[in-house]
């Protein structure tokens, strides 16, 4: 689950850039900024579940582990609410 929330979090520098378009001036350097942050934060998430795996630990990334909890925490009251619904 934490792959999918990293693999969403590489697809807001693109839409921003898409939606915005910015052709100069501090709008560039604000995206420009917003995708070396994202790569750098994405290249520690890396090493950090790399070396985790390595040394025999499950790795579970601070931010990104505790978005994937709460997505999963909605998804399953969300399914129980089905199931107590359809039980007559």
């Amino acid at each position: 689950m934490q792959a999918i929330v990293l693999d969403v979090l590489l697809i807001f520098p693109d839409l921003l850039e898409r939606g915005f378009n910015p052709r100069g001036g501090i709008g560039l350097d604000l995206l420009m900024s917003l995708d070396s942050t994202v790569f750098l934060f994405l290249l520690v998430c890396l090493i950090y579940g790399s070396s985790s795996c390595i040394i025999g630990q499950l790795p579970r990334l601070p931010i990104v582990a505790d978005a994937a909890d709460r997505q999963l925490l909605c998804k399953g009251k969300l399914i129980l609410n089905n199931l107590r619904q359809e039980d007559p």
